[in-house]
């Protein structure tokens, strides 16, 4: 596989999810971004945490099994693994601690009432089942797939960054790139030195069910 093929395959979801960001800007009618700025920020947010994250799941699902048997990778997990898993999981929290007061949606009020819009179903399919599309073919995607293919064409630190950048790309928002670029090399490190996805999984699961868990606690 050449190196372009690499690049395309981890660019790819970002270019998916581009174009579904922009189908959920098109889908709040014009007229209220002039009247009412904050409603339809609440009301982009409700589409995005629903149908956009339905179809982020299908994506990491559909290329994470696509890309599994491209690449022979390690799922070993250890007992010694834990305080990586414990570290990796306070780090994006930390990180996610820090970004939540700068979204357009952090008052409790504002998040209540965008909560309200989200339907039931799509409330457990961010808590219960996107933690682990995430945790599991997100690591196969960008740590796994990714990073065992760059290293055939350039460094391993500049793999890394690679990896991370696309990862925090597939995430789309500007204002989380940013965060997701971090965890992506920390991520990609920690890959690095372990050779396994196996604790990358397991803390990236963990991470993503305590910071989801605000869909079913709303």
């Amino acid at each position: 596989m050449s190196k372009r093929s690499v690049l395309l395959i981890l660019l790819a979801p970002f270019l998916l999810n581009l174009a579904a960001s922009f189908a959920m800007y098109s889908l709040v009618p014009r007229e209220m971004w002039v009247t009412d700025y904050q409603e339809a920020i609440k009301t982009l947010y409700s589409y995005i945490w629903s149908y956009q994250s339905a179809f982020m799941i299908l994506v990491q699902v559909s290329f994470g099994l696509a890309l599994l048997g491209r690449v022979e990778l390690s799922y070993d997990l250890r007992r010694s693994d834990a305080p990586l898993i414990v570290a990796l999981v306070l780090l994006s929290e930390a990180l996610f601690f820090v970004e939540y007061p700068l979204l357009p949606v952090n008052g409790t009020r504002w998040f209540s009432d965008v909560m309200r819009r989200i339907p039931v179903w799509a409330k457990y399919m961010n808590a219960l089942l996107a933690p682990f599309t995430a945790g599991v073919f997100e690591e196969v995607i960008w740590r796994g797939f990714g990073i065992e293919n760059l290293r055939k064409f350039m460094s391993d630190s500049r793999a890394v960054a690679v990896q991370a950048i696309a990862f925090a790309l597939w995430h789309v928002s500007p204002l989380h790139i940013p965060f997701v670029f971090v965890i992506g090399l920390a991520y990609g490190l920690a890959y690095l030195r372990r050779g396994s996805l196996g604790p990358l999984i397991v803390a990236h699961v963990v991470t993503d069910l305590v910071g989801f868990s605000y869909f079913l606690l709303s």
